[in-house]
């Protein structure tokens, strides 16, 4: 009996003794990036943390008497794409699509690129320009809905920078004649440039 008590008591105590060693897991807080020590060099090294990918959006008055009057503005980001959408406050037909995103890639005012959809040859178009509208690179223009459509563009024509900015133009053609006139232009933000954190 008293062996069996003895060892039955060893057991229990074995048992208290791996639940207490045992850690318990929690999610991680997110981690900001961190300057530290180099193990041997003294240097200072910053730890990379991953790309936001959670939609920001941006929401611009009902401002102008225009077809394409900008109402909802959303980026986002993976680790190869960039999204953008636009929702304006009256429906629009593909034909009437005319919208740009200005990008300032070194966060200077400057624009460096444009990101451009409108109507050409019969259907929606999408493309990576210059400033002077010479194209560099495909973009992917999908319709959300009868207000609204998303475009979509490789990462690599922004840079290796850690944000950029950007603004929204929307340009409804009343006289037909295929130019930015005055007073057919919705501009977002109104001043200024959004920030997009990668």
């Amino acid at each position: 009996m008293g062996t069996q008590r003895g060892l039955a008591q060893a057991a229990i105590l074995a048992v208290l003794l791996a639940a207490c060693s045992k850690s318990v897991a929690r999610p991680a807080a997110p981690v900001a990036p961190t300057t530290q020590a180099a193990p041997t060099t003294g240097a200072t090294q910053t730890q990379a943390i991953q790309p936001q990918q959670a939609p920001v959006t941006f929401t611009d008055p009902d401002d102008v008497n225009l077809a394409l009057d900008l109402k909802t503005l959303t980026h986002t980001n993976d680790a190869t794409t960039i999204t953008y959408t636009v929702e304006t406050y009256e429906p629009f037909r593909d034909d009437q699509a005319d919208f740009f995103w200005s990008i300032d890639k070194d966060n200077d005012q400057k624009v460096d690129t444009l990101v451009g959809v409108e109507f050409e040859d019969g259907k929606l178009d999408a493309k990576v320009e210059t400033p002077d509208e010479k194209e560099i690179g495909p973009a992917t223009v999908t319709r959300t809905g009868p207000a609204s459509l998303r475009v979509s563009f490789s990462r690599k024509f922004i840079g290796s920078a850690a944000s950029y900015q950007y603004r929204v133009t929307a340009v409804t053609d009343l006289n037909h004649n295929d130019e930015e006139d005055p007073g057919e232009t919705d501009i977002a933000p109104d001043s200024g440039f959004y920030t997009h954190r990668l």
